[in-house]
């Protein structure tokens, strides 16, 4: 099977945790987000201290700090969620997918059991639902978190230097094609 028939027959499972998924999703937009910000915090920080050190007050490294304090309880908070209700949500997605593999184990003939070793059976279930589990939870995230990185890179690099982000850009399809 292709890999698009495969991801067409295992997206009806998400469907019954659609709002875990996009709460996983957003708390992965948050702990993106908050990675993101410390570098421009420090080059904000380092900007002001190069341009005109005086302009570098106490109250403004307390206020970035206090900002940066904020966001690594916000990502602390989003990890703990994506990390507890996402394994759950792989966890609830795995059982269904058990009772749905072993309905189907139950209409096969007695000829296939007796061609078949039961314990390489309950192997590949055992082995390959794991896996599909894994990535039911982090395959969506990983996605997720880079595509809104690239999103932000360009974002970011734009506003410092158009022509050079687009020639550094253009290397991105390639890139995403090997």
């Amino acid at each position: 099977m292709k890999a698009a028939q495969l991801i067409k027959r295992f997206m009806p499972y998400f469907k019954k945790y659609k709002w875990i998924m996009v709460l996983d999703l957003l708390c992965a937009a948050l702990t993106t987000v908050c990675e993101i910000i410390l570098p421009l915090i420090v080059r904000e920080i380092t900007d002001r201290a190069i341009d005109d050190f005086a302009s570098l007050t106490v109250n403004l490294v307390l206020k970035a700090g206090g900002i940066y304090l904020v966001l690594r309880i916000i990502d602390a908070s989003a990890n703990y969620f994506m990390a507890y209700n996402g394994h759950i949500m792989g966890a609830k997605i795995e059982t269904d997918m058990r009772t749905d593999l072993f309905s189907h184990l139950m209409k096969l003939s007695f000829s296939y059991y007796s061609n078949t070793k039961v314990g390489q059976i309950m192997a590949r279930i055992t082995s390959d639902l794991f896996d599909v589990t894994e990535f039911a939870h982090h395959c969506p995230e990983e996605f997720f978190i880079a595509g809104i990185k690239i999103v932000a890179a360009f974002l970011i690099l734009a506003s410092m230097n158009l022509p050079l982000t687009l020639i550094m850009f253009a290397v991105l399809p390639f890139m995403l094609i090997v």
